[in-house]
């Protein structure tokens, strides 16, 4: 609403002469008149577009341009590309941890009692002649062990030089001994057996006992000699375990690299940058010792330096964090640098000895699960794939609903600008712009609409900031090669607009692009209408705010609006007496014109003209004290009728208004 000046109050001049007064005599009265200002006013054409979305510029010639922008496509990718989540889930227990292979042999001699027997033949048989128990220390395997696997193995040598028989010897174990059996062995031959130790518990210091070995009759004479004797070897293989107690060794857990190829949606990738994106780790251990847990992405960076995570779980313990990955680099070819769309990552988890003897079982082990999720680029390159984009969409539009009538501009053009932020290429097809105004649809009708126009990628900056420098490309719709000037002209307020848009159509080669979450292809209509018009039954408003003190008593008055018209246009104006919410209450009309300025053969205005409007009104007091508010509607015309004016930034309409009250004093009739 446009802010006047006021002035202050009315000015009553009041002429009464003194006179003597009789009785009964019936008094005069005066008509008084008073004239004022109320307020004054300059309305430029800023002015009289009133709260439209077109703005004015000024030429350098102090000529007006209409400028007008309004956005038809902007097609932001706030999903660039999709990236599945991925995961790895691992379960490792301490059945497969190494316990080394135990070996051990010894040997058991004759008693020194059959030395008496050196030299004679063997003509009837020795019984019992060797018992033993040999012991093996091997605690710093295990303390005592509960075989899952294994075998034991047990090999004689007869380095005697007779026969022997009836050979028995025991592993003892804790609930049931393992038992050996040589029926005979020769002299100078080996032997050997396996046993099954499943389900076997055998404790760190070994026993191994020689319960009979029996010399038979022979043909061989019985020779002694100290040096010779039945020789043991034990070996102990292929352990696994259920449980043991053991002085635990370091162990490697896992050690592994593992290769994740993302599904993309049809695009290679080989560099992403991601805005969001997690890894979650949940990891239990079960073991009775620290678990040491690493996990590393060489090919994703933060600051050049590469994503990795070492943590420590405690014994029986377990740990569930979330890391972020925004502002990761991801390089996607692979661990050997060929590949798109994939990465790999190391896995390790150990455990290191601390020389304390512990349980374990072999239920004890680790279980994790890593995953990255939610992954949300905010940057990619390479091969975007190629995608076409349908929308149809209704929006505000130019608004000159402030100039009521019928308006024809001298000369229309608007540029449709579209601004490429892809690094590759967009096919833009426009299949419809449509306007609608409150009385009809016009239909954007223009050969430059017959098929797609291509826009060339953007550029790539090295500035972070403003990480792309866009390609522009424009139409120009004017008269010439369009219906443009119908729709500006129609007044729209909505247009409707539908297009296809193909990105990286012709790339059939799957060249290499990159895309910018954010920056995407948008187009607008640039309008700017230099403001050279003819315009009939223009009608524009303005609003005053007004402060009147009314005497009591109005026979009649009158609202004169001076006028200084620096416009080629004539004018008719209404005044509008409205209270403080803005109901009418009284229209006033005026019989007389603005009379449009001088102007010459280019429609410029040469000399403004004065023109003076009278309001007559009778009997308004009550009306006139509750108007709070004056609204003011002109309705122009171009002068000449048929000529194309241009207007200028130092037109403008200066107008006074003053009020004409004239106030009835009432008579009395003395006593």
């Amino acid at each position: 609403m446009k802010t006047l000046v006021q002035v202050s109050s009315l000015l009553f001049v009041f002429l009464i002469s003194s006179c003597d007064f009789k009785e009964d005599y019936e008094l005069p009265s005066w008509d008084i008149e008073a004239s004022a200002p109320i307020a004054t006013s300059s309305v430029s054409f800023d002015d009289l577009l009133g709260d439209t979305t077109l703005s004015i510029d000024t030429l350098g010639d102090k000529s007006l341009v209409f400028v007008y922008q309004k956005d038809l496509v902007e097609y932001n990718f706030d999903e660039i590309v999709e990236l599945n989540s991925i995961s790895i889930n691992r379960s490792e227990d301490l059945g497969n941890v190494d316990i080394d292979d135990v070996s051990f042999s010894d040997g058991a001699a004759l008693p020194a009692t059959l030395q008496n027997s050196a030299g004679f033949p063997i003509d009837s048989p020795f019984e019992n002649v060797i018992t033993n128990t040999l012991e093996y220390d091997a605690t710093d395997d295990f303390y005592s062990i509960t075989f899952a696997d294994g075998t034991i193995e047990l090999a004689i040598k007869n380095e005697f030089s007779f026969d022997l028989s009836n050979i028995n010897i025991t592993v003892q174990a804790q609930s049931q001994d393992i038992n050996f059996d040589f029926p005979y062995l020769s002299a100078g031959q080996t032997d050997t057996q396996t046993k099954d130790l499943s389900a076997k518990t055998l404790d760190g210091l070994i026993e191994v006992s020689i319960t009979n070995v029996d010399i038979p009759s022979q043909n061989n004479l019985f020779n002694f000699s100290s040096q010779d004797s039945l020789l043991l070897f034990v070996a102990i293989n292929d352990i696994n375990f259920d449980e043991a107690d053991v002085v635990l060794p370091s162990q490697e857990l896992i050690n592994e690299d593992t290769t994740f190829v993302f599904d993309a949606g049809g695009a290679l990738l080989n560099r992403v940058k991601m805005s969001s994106g997690e890894i979650n780790m949940d990891i239990t251990s079960t073991l009775k010792s620290v678990l040491k847990f690493e996990y590393n992405i060489p090919n994703a960076t933060l600051n050049g330096v590469p994503f990795s995570v070492y943590r420590e779980i405690p014994a029986e313990g377990s740990i569930n964090e979330t890391i972020s990955l925004a502002n990761y680099e991801f390089d996607l070819t692979g661990q050997d640098g060929n590949q798109t769309n994939t990465i790999y990552v190391e896995s390790y988890a150990r455990i290191d000895s601390t020389g304390e003897q512990v349980s374990i079982s072999v239920e004890d082990g680790v279980e994790s699960s890593i995953s990255i999720e939610n992954i949300a680029p905010s940057a990619a390159w390479g091969f975007l794939g190629q995608d076409t984009i349908t929308e149809s969409r209704e929006t505000s539009f130019l608004d000159l609903s402030a100039l009521k009538g019928d308006i024809d501009f001298e000369f229309v053009e608007v540029k449709m600008v579209t601004e490429n932020n892809l690094g590759v290429a967009a096919d833009l097809h426009v299949m419809k712009i449509e306007s609608s105004s409150n009385t009809s649809s016009i239909e954007l009708e223009s050969p430059l609409l017959a098929s797609p126009f291509t826009i060339a990628p953007g550029i790539e900056s090295l500035d972070p900031a403003n990480p792309v420098s866009p390609t522009i490309t424009e139409i120009i719709f004017d008269e010439s090669n369009s219906n443009i000037d119908k729709i500006v002209e129609s007044k729209p307020n909505s247009i409707a607009f539908d297009f296809e848009m193909v990105v990286n159509g012709d790339n059939n080669n799957q060249n290499d692009g990159f895309i910018y979450l954010d920056y995407g292809v948008s187009s607008e209509l640039q309008i700017e209408i230099p403001v050279s018009m003819k315009a009939s039954n223009m009608v524009m408003k303005d609003t005053v705010d007004v402060s009147l003190s009314v005497p009591e008593i109005i026979t009649d008055g009158s609202f004169t609006i001076v006028v200084n018209n620096g416009f080629p246009f004539d004018a008719e104006i209404k005044m509008e007496l409205m209270n403080n919410a803005g109901l009418l209450l009284e229209t006033l009309e005026s019989e007389n014109i603005v009379r449009a300025s001088e102007v010459d053969i280019d429609g410029v205005t040469v000399a403004s003209t004065n023109s003076v409007l009278k309001f007559p009104f009778e009997d308004l007091s009550v009306l006139l004290a509750r108007t709070k508010k004056i609204g003011i509607e002109i309705t122009l015309n171009t002068q000449p009728s048929e000529q194309f004016v241009k207007l200028y930034s130092d037109y403008s309409i200066d107008m006074t208004v003053i009020a004409n009250f004239e106030k009835l004093i009432s008579q009395t009739i003395l006593e």
